[in-house]
């Protein structure tokens, strides 16, 4: 990967020479060099550099100037100055380093190194971030997905008539023979359908089938009774109590998340 990298300075002198150690280093993209403040602020605006080495004193305006009228995507900075008092100020705001005029090829060499090792980790920081929340919107939207595979309400047929019960609003269900009947906290639908195909339509995160006989809404258990090592009940919140197949306890139990 090539770093962008601006060069500011006035003295065309020292601009010459910063840009000759930099041009020896083959993994930087320079960009045509500025020689004033208004000029490196629209480069930097328009061209987003990763790495600024930016005079301090500059007619007009200088380069702190410059730094604190800069916009995200911040730059990495570099000052570079004939004045060694200006080195408090550099890391006041927040630079990576300062390097004293004449240059000589070892001290930029490490400015940039350390530049380049702070661009990397910071990369490094924002990949993990975004990872995360690739990964957030993905399960997120396979919830979506999974959500509009299972239905939310169910169809209770009689003459000239079909009631709809939500199904958060299903307590329980039990099966009698070719029928099964649906329970909510008050009432009970008598709805014809099969045990196996009613489970098929239902989102397994929130209704599980305790027994053969039995499909219970998570959501509404308020309690698990343990009768013997044989027999376990889940205590439902209209008070029913419904048995837990000794082959579906463990699952039930880590359905909700009870040791």
């Amino acid at each position: 990967m090539k770093y962008k990298v601006l060069v500011v300075d006035d003295e065309l002198e020292a601009q010459k020479r910063l840009l000759l150690h930099l041009g020896r280093f083959s993994q930087l993209q320079l960009l045509e060099a500025d020689s004033n403040g208004k000029e490196a602020l629209k480069t930097i605006r328009s061209e987003s550099p990763e790495i600024v080495f930016l005079d301090v004193e500059m007619p007009e305006m200088s380069g702190v100037d410059v730094l604190a009228q800069c916009s995200p995507p911040y730059p990495y900075i570099i000052f570079v100055t004939a004045y060694n008092q200006y080195a408090v100020d550099a890391f006041e705001q927040n630079a990576i380093d300062y390097i004293l005029k004449p240059y000589t090829f070892e001290r930029v060499q490490k400015a940039l190194d350390k530049a380049i090792d702070m661009i990397e980790k910071d990369r490094l920081v924002n990949i993990h971030e975004n990872f995360k929340e690739l990964l957030f919107a993905l399960s997120r939207n396979d919830e979506r997905n999974t959500d509009s595979v299972f239905i939310n309400r169910i169809a209770v047929k009689s003459v000239g008539v079909t009631t709809f019960i939500p199904v958060d609003e299903v307590v329980y269900i039990e099966s009698a023979d070719q029928y099964v009947e649906v329970y909510t906290q008050t009432k009970k639908f008598t709805v014809r359908e099969s045990m196996d195909k009613l489970e098929k339509s239902l989102n397994p995160n929130t209704f599980f089938r305790t027994h053969r006989s039995f499909i219970v809404n998570l959501d509404c258990v308020s309690a698990i009774e343990t009768v013997d090592k044989h027999l376990s009940l889940a205590i439902l919140t209209n008070g029913k109590k419904v048995k837990i197949s000794a082959n579906r306890k463990q699952e039930f139990k880590e359905k909700m998340n009870f040791e």
